[in-house]
């Protein structure tokens, strides 16, 4: 078939017939793309293939060979097998194949309807009856009165109890035998509810995966939101840090202007003072023009700080909008935890901001601070 395919121009370019499986087990056949070719793909389809197989004498050979993957007595092994035969019939009628995994310890069974594959499993019930104490356990009673023998013990009932997983972490249908009707006989139901069961997984998984969906839509609408309120925040502060900084750095002008006028005063009493006191004249004189150069120095009218250098628009820094933002971070769109001093401090930069004239020289008295 393979061979008749590539004859006949059956597979489209840029494609080739991949296979695997013929020798036993299922044969997969797999039109690979030349342009993106999936090699670690194949490989686990590939060496699956040789180790799970839904072809019903391999299964059955799997589990003769070791029934060690049905969790029954040896005893009840022969009976335990009908209910998978019957189960792999039944599925093939309806479209569907028992298979056997034979990568795991021992051999385990499962139904695949579809793409869908779900774990089978026959495990033989107990029962429990009354402990009837040994001969042994006799005699070391009687040498020790405080030994404890168990009160029931657990024997093998011959009840079948099937098994099939569904979809999410330990959900499974089961079914037993009862008086009336053994499994074999409620194979039809069994495949009828698997099967909606896998319709009902489905529907579930959409619901999970809508509700998902939804909920990333609102956690994505809610940090949009609070992105945007935190955003109108600092454009709220900007304005307001730019004016408290631009006080700031008026202020520090304002400062350094009226101490280069003390400065200079101080040096215009020294010179006054050197017309009545000629003596020292010289030192005096250096003392000044050392005063002097500083006086140019602090002047924001003409020295190194001058305040036409500084750019009257300033562009506030993140922290520079702390004291104006509430509890809002600056950085980042999400509320910090403001300690009490914190928000003195920011109440203190709000009212330095509101409060200061060209009146009030100097730092801020301690109870601003």
């Amino acid at each position: 078939m393979i061979h008749a395919a590539e004859q006949h121009g059956l597979v489209p370019a840029g494609f080739h017939l991949k296979h695997t499986g013929r020798a036993a087990g299922d044969l997969i056949i797999r039109l690979s793309n030349d342009e993106a070719p999936d090699e670690t793909d194949w490989n686990r389809i590939r060496l699956n293939t040789r180790r799970v197989t839904t072809d019903p004498d391999l299964v059955f050979a799997a589990l003769d060979k070791n029934p060690a993957g049905l969790e029954v007595t040896t005893a009840s092994v022969p009976r335990a097998l009908n209910p998978i035969r019957g189960l792999d019939a039944e599925a093939r009628r309806r479209g569907h194949r028992v298979g056997v995994n034979t990568k795991t310890k021992n051999p385990s069974v499962y139904l695949q309807v579809d793409k869908t594959r779900r774990r089978v499993r026959l495990i033989e019930e107990y029962d429990e009856v009354p402990h009837v104490p040994t001969d042994e356990e006799a005699r070391k009673l009687r040498r020790n009165r405080w030994l404890v023998l168990p009160k029931t013990d657990k024997i093998a009932s011959g009840r079948l109890r099937m098994e099939i997983a569904r979809a999410g972490w330990s959900m499974k249908d089961t079914w037993t035998d009862d008086k009336r009707t053994k499994l074999e006989k409620r194979l039809p139901w069994i495949i009828r509810d698997v099967e909606a069961g896998i319709v009902a997984d489905e529907e579930a998984e959409l619901a999970a995966k809508r509700a998902h969906d939804e909920y990333v839509a609102e956690q994505e609408r809610k940090r949009a939101e609070e992105r945007r309120r935190w955003q109108a925040a600092l454009d709220e502060a900007r304005p307001q840090a730019a004016e408290l900084l631009r006080g700031k750095e008026f202020r520090r002008a304002y400062d350094s202007w009226v101490s280069a006028g003390e400065i200079r005063a101080v040096c215009d009493a020294l010179e006054r003072a050197a017309l009545d006191e000629p003596a020292g004249s010289e030192n005096r004189t250096r003392w000044i023009t050392w005063a002097r150069a500083a006086a140019d120095r602090l002047d924001p009218t003409c020295g190194e700080q001058a305040l036409a250098s500084i750019d009257f628009d300033i562009e506030p820094e993140p922290e520079d909008l702390r004291p104006f933002i509430g509890d809002w971070n600056p950085h980042q769109p999400y509320r910090d935890y403001r300690s009490q001093r914190d928000q003195l401090v920011a109440g203190n930069a709000r009212l330095q901001a509101d409060t200061w004239h060209h009146g009030m020289r100097g730092k801020a008295a301690w109870w601003r601070k």
